[in-house]
């Protein structure tokens, strides 16, 4: 509920990664997913791609769990520049949610 990041869908990583190295970008890219969301927000939408009780999942303040190492509130990226050059861009959340329903169906 209170901690932030940008979940990012694997082969959405790997392409993005791929056309870096192919096109010898150089620069600092964030590859990583498009969308800042909470960690509860993340799950929540996880629940409706896939047909799972949303009532089930719990917020809770990062604050009521016991971290082995500290961990910051955000830890989401900047794509703006990954997505203004490459071709193969960061994926929304939804997108990549999508994406990996389909690859899991296969």
């Amino acid at each position: 509920m209170d901690q932030w990041n940008t979940p990012t869908l694997n082969t959405n990583l790997a392409e993005m990664t791929l056309e870096v190295v192919e096109r010898r970008l150089t620069g600092l890219y964030h590859l990583c997913g498009a969308t800042r969301v909470s960690r509860y927000e993340f799950a929540v939408q996880i629940a409706e791609v896939f047909g799972l009780d949303k009532g089930l999942i719990d917020k809770v303040s990062s604050s009521e769990f016991s971290w082995p190492a500290r961990r910051p509130m955000d830890s989401s990226l900047d794509t703006s520049l990954a997505h203004r050059t490459l071709r193969c861009k960061p994926l929304t959340i939804d997108k990549a949610l999508e994406g990996l329903k389909l690859e899991l169906q296969h």
